[in-house]
């Protein structure tokens, strides 16, 4: 069996951590499926999903490492729009940072355990949606897999 549903949501910020784990759970609730997994899935190149515990901590610890790895005022060919002509959408925004966190995560999506019709996570863990660029409307899925 496979059951999936598609989520929309609008970030607040740089670093906002969604908590999803209410929907995770509703959707592997309305499956059925008892045993299996579930995936949360991200289809944007500046967000990504992860396990962790919300808390401003966290967003900060994110924020401080994007700084070291891609800091806000360097220089990247992706934002320069004189010899960047690739992958260019109306009103392009100078992200490129938010691209490299995405790269070096490599956190597009998480895969959960399901058991006895629920989510297997750590007591303190939450299923997180995370924006690494700035507010915008966003979507996630979640496909749960099982029987």
């Amino acid at each position: 069996m496979i059951f999936a549903k598609e989520f929309a949501v609008k970030t607040g910020a740089r670093f906002d951590l969604v908590d999803v784990t209410d929907d995770v759970r509703s959707v592997v609730t309305a499956s059925g499926v008892v045993q299996g997994s579930v995936l949360v899935f991200c289809p944007h190149t500046t967000c990504c999903v992860l396990l962790g515990t919300p808390s401003a901590e966290l967003a900060a610890s994110l924020s401080s490492a994007m700084e070291a790895l891609a800091p806000e005022g360097a220089y990247y060919a992706h934002d320069d729009l004189t010899i960047r002509t690739e992958n260019l959408v109306e009103d392009e925004p100078a992200n490129a940072p938010a691209h490299v966190m995405n790269a070096v995560m490599g956190k597009v999506s998480e895969s959960v355990p399901v058991a006895g019709g629920d989510i297997v996570i750590g007591d303190d863990q939450k299923i997180l949606f995370v924006e690494l660029d700035s507010s915008r409307p966003r979507r996630y899925l979640i496909q749960v897999t099982g029987e």
